[in-house]
C-alpha cells in the first residue's frame, strides 16, 4: 500500500497486475455495518475497507486510512483491570496513570489483548476476510435489499485500493441477485475503476474541492487522478451520484461550487450532487488510535452556508440534495 500512495503522488501509476485469477484473494475490512440508510439506495450492509491513499483534514474514519490490521485504546471503556497486560506476549503493554500504555516498539499486534479485554477497551481496526466470508456476512439481509431496492455497498477507506477483494466479493452477490454499490474517491489507478466499475449498480464519488493546489493541501494528493476518473467513469451505465463534503474555509466558496458543476456539465453526464456537511462525529476514533484530530480549528458549517452552497449549484442547473 505504502509503494501504491508513493507513485500516485509522484504522478506515475502503478503497472496493471497479472490479469491471471487469483485462487486465494483476501482483503482487509475494520467494519461490516447492516442496515445502513445513507449508503446508496434502499437498506444495505456496508462493507468498510482498510487502506486509503488520501489523508483529508476531516476524514471520520482515520482506522481506514493504514491498510493493516491496527491497534486501538478506549480510556472511557477501561476499568483497569490488567488483563490486557498480563494477556500480552510481547510484554506491550503497562498500566499507568493515563490508563493503559502500549510500547510500539514492542506491540505486534498480535490481539491477545482484545481478546483478554473485558470492556471492548482494547479494540482492533481490521481483520483479514475472503470474498466468500464477506459475501456470507452481506446475504443475512436479502430479504431487506429484495424489499427496499438495496443492497452491498463497498466502502472505506478506499474500495478501489482492494479491486480484486471488491469484484469478487461482489460477482458472488451479483449471483443471488444483489446490487452492489461503492463509495469511492476515485484516487486510484485507472485499471482498478475498469475492474470495479462493470460490476456495480450504483457509484458515489467525491469532489472535495476544485483548486488543485487547495486539493493536495487538505488531502495529501492530487484531484487530476481523481477527475481524470470521474470522465473515465461515464463509459459505465452506470448510475453515479456526487458528493461534496461542505467544510467552511475549503470549499464552501461560491467559486468552487460554480467550477464543480462547470466541470461536470462539459466532461460528465453528471447532474445530481448531494451536500455533506462536514462532523466532528469521529474525535474518539482519532483519542483510540493516538492521533491528533486534524480538523479541530475547522469550524462546522452554517446551515445557512450549505443551503447557499446549494442555491449556487441549482443556478448553475444541477439537481442538488442536502442532508
Amino acid at each position: 500500500m505504502e509503494s501504491f500512495c508513493t507513485e500516485y503522488r509522484n504522478g506515475s501509476s502503478p503497472e496493471k497486475p497479472s490479469t491471471e485469477k487469483s485462487t486465494a484473494t483476501v482483503g482487509t475490512v475494520f467494519q461490516i455495518q447492516r442496515f445502513s440508510i445513507h449508503d446508496g439506495p434502499g437498506i444495505r450492509t456496508t462493507v468498510f475497507l482498510k487502506g486509503c491513499p488520501m489523508r483529508c483534514l476531516w476524514c471520520h474514519n482515520p482506522e481506514s486510512m493504514k491498510p493493516e490490521t491496527e491497534l486501538g485504546y478506549r480510556r472511557n471503556r477501561c476499568v483497569g483491570c490488567g488483563q490486557c497486560v498480563l494477556a500480552c506476549p510481547q510484554g506491550a503493554l503497562t498500566v499507568c496513570k493515563e490508563g493503559i500504555r502500549r510500547d510500539g516498539a514492542l506491540c505486534q499486534v498480535c490481539l491477545a489483548c482484545t481478546a483478554a479485554c473485558p470492556t471492548g477497551a482494547m479494540e482492533a481496526y481490521g481483520r483479514r476476510m475472503t470474498p466468500a466470508e464477506a459475501a456470507d456476512a452481506v446475504r443475512l439481509d436479502k430479504r431487506y435489499y429484495d424489499k427496499t431496492g438495496g443492497g452491498a455497498t463497498f466502502s472505506g477507506g478506499e474500495p478501489l485500493s482492494q479491486p480484486e477483494f471488491v469484484r469478487e466479493t461482489a460477482e458472488l452477490l451479483r449471483r443471488e441477485g444483489i446490487r452492489t454499490a461503492i463509495e469511492t474517491s476515485l484516487y486510484a489507478a485507472p485499471h482498478a475503476l475498469e475492474e470495479v466499475a462493470p460490476i456495480c449498480d450504483y457509484i458515489m464519488t467525491d469532489i472535495k474541492v476544485m483548486d488543485d493546489a487547495v486539493h493536495q493541501k487538505v488531502t495529501g494528493c492530487s484531484n487530476r487522478r481523481i477527475l481524470a476518473n470521474l470522465v473515465r467513469l461515464a463509459r459505465y451505465p452506470v448510475p453515479v451520484l456526487i458528493r461534496i463534503p461542505v467544510v467552511p474555509g475549503i470549499n464552501d466558496s461560491a467559486q468552487n461550487a460554480e467550477q464543480t458543476a462547470r466541470f461536470l456539465f462539459e466532461n460528465t453526464p453528471y447532474r445530481k450532487i448531494e451536500l455533506l456537511p462536514m462532523h466532528k462525529l469521529a474525535t474518539h476514533k482519532y483519542e483510540a488510535l493516538g492521533l491528533d484530530y486534524p480538523a479541530q480549528d475547522i469550524p462546522l458549517p452554517t446551515e445557512e452556508a450549505v443551503r447557499q452552497m446549494a442555491r449556487t449549484l441549482r443556478t448553475m442547473g444541477m439537481e442538488v440534495l442536502e442532508k
